[in-house]
């Protein structure tokens, strides 16, 4: 249809493939909702699993805990930490293969997605 137009031919695909992105985002969303990934503290002791729109799924304590409350509550956020990081990339991971099975072509994406990821 714009054969022969150069770069108005990307234009006008990109702008066919922008349209279908509110859904490709709602799909995304809803797959990472079912998706699951898991942090733990160091020592193991504290699990924490989380999906990947970062909702925690559940939280598994070993019998082994500190007896500190202080230092069981720095595990629990160590092991959330770790979830939420990994759920972070996860989700990462996922935008940018959506974007590229879309073949859209979008200026700073790695950027965008490194902020979301801390990196």
């Amino acid at each position: 249809m714009f054969k022969g137009l150069g770069n108005l031919g990307n234009i006008a695909s990109m702008m066919g493939s922008l349209q279908h992105l509110p859904d490709k985002m709602r799909e995304l969303n809803e797959q990472m909702k079912r998706e699951t990934v898991s942090g733990s503290s160091s020592d193991g002791l504290v699990s924490v699993v989380m999906n990947g729109v970062g909702q925690v799924q559940s939280v598994q304590i070993s019998p082994d805990r500190p007896d500190s409350e202080s230092e069981l509550e720095s595990l629990v956020m160590e092991a959330t930490n770790a979830a939420g990081a990994a759920a972070k990339q996860m989700y990462a991971d996922a935008i940018s293969q959506m974007v590229n099975d879309m073949d859209l072509h979008v200026p700073g994406l790695d950027s965008i997605l490194a902020h979301l990821t801390g990196g």
